[in-house]
């Protein structure tokens, strides 16, 4: 979380809102058991997986990008940078997307760049770790997309680096005492560590749709703690009208307030949970 949040804020951003093309009337997080998507007005990060293989497509027609990264069961990872756009198919009330039906399971509404709330108090702590994340990054590096879309309710990443892919879709909550994360999807291979992971959790759809319950006994003041289904809880360590430091596992995870002049492509609405 630090590392990628440095990258992101050292990185030249590349996005353009110019383009023709527009996502808007789909807009929001669509999910099933076997895919994911998050939609805003410019950028679709798309999930899926289908019998031993995963996949992922970062799509931003305005920039011309359409990018897709497969998991092989051997351990091969396959990036291509022309990938032939994903047709979007509206049926009822659910999104046909590379194949996959899914069904709404959250909105999103794009707004204007404005001042996030100060952290003045403890009180504020859990509004404060929602509300300054959310929002869409979007930069290349030597060609390459890193992009992160935080929502309310979920942590999407997709970050294609030589050494290092990294992509995931994760449900959030967060409170007074910290946050907590549950990873649902991830897609990673780490030549540094020799990491090669590809999963979806077999009850996607329910667990994107419904809201995480918070066990606040689980908040540990000097490390992360896992819990038995999967979550992550990140406890509050200090926090001051710009910056709060969580616990993270094995480091210190800082969420920053933005400016209003902050790299963030596109802005996301609070709503309170």
């Amino acid at each position: 979380m630090k590392k990628i949040s440095i990258l992101v804020f050292l990185m030249m951003s590349i996005f353009s809102a110019s383009g023709n093309v527009s996502l808007s009337s789909v807009k929001g997080v669509w999910a099933n058991d076997n895919a994911e998507a998050v939609i805003t007005d410019e950028v679709c990060m798309f999930f899926s997986k289908v019998d031993s293989v995963m996949q992922a497509v970062l799509e931003v027609p305005s920039i011309g990008l359409y990018h897709k990264t497969v998991f092989e069961k051997d351990g091969t990872v396959i990036s291509s940078k022309d990938q032939t756009p994903l047709g979007i198919e509206v049926k009822y009330d659910t999104l046909v997307l590379g194949g996959e039906r899914m069904s709404k399971v959250e909105d999103i509404e794009i707004v204007s760049p404005y001042g996030m709330s100060e952290c003045k108090d403890r009180s504020d702590v859990g509004k404060c770790l929602q509300e300054w994340r959310l929002g869409v990054k979007l930069i290349l590096q030597d060609g390459e997309p890193f992009c992160e879309i935080d929502t309310n309710r979920h942590l999407f990443i997709y970050m294609v680096l030589p050494s290092t892919v990294y992509i995931r879709a994760a449900a959030t909550r967060n409170n007074n005492e910290g946050t907590l994360f549950f990873q649902n999807i991830r897609m990673m291979k780490n030549e540094n560590t020799g990491e090669y992971t590809m999963s979806i959790n077999p009850d996607n759809f329910n667990i994107t749709k419904s809201d995480l319950e918070i066990d606040n006994s689980r908040f540990k003041p000097n490390a992360c703690y896992f819990s038995e289904d999967g979550g992550i809880y990140w406890s509050l360590i200090s926090f001051t009208p710009d910056l709060i430091l969580l616990n993270g596992c094995g480091e210190t995870y800082e969420v920053a307030r933005p400016k209003k002049d902050a790299p963030i492509e596109e802005w996301i609405k609070y709503k309170s949970y």
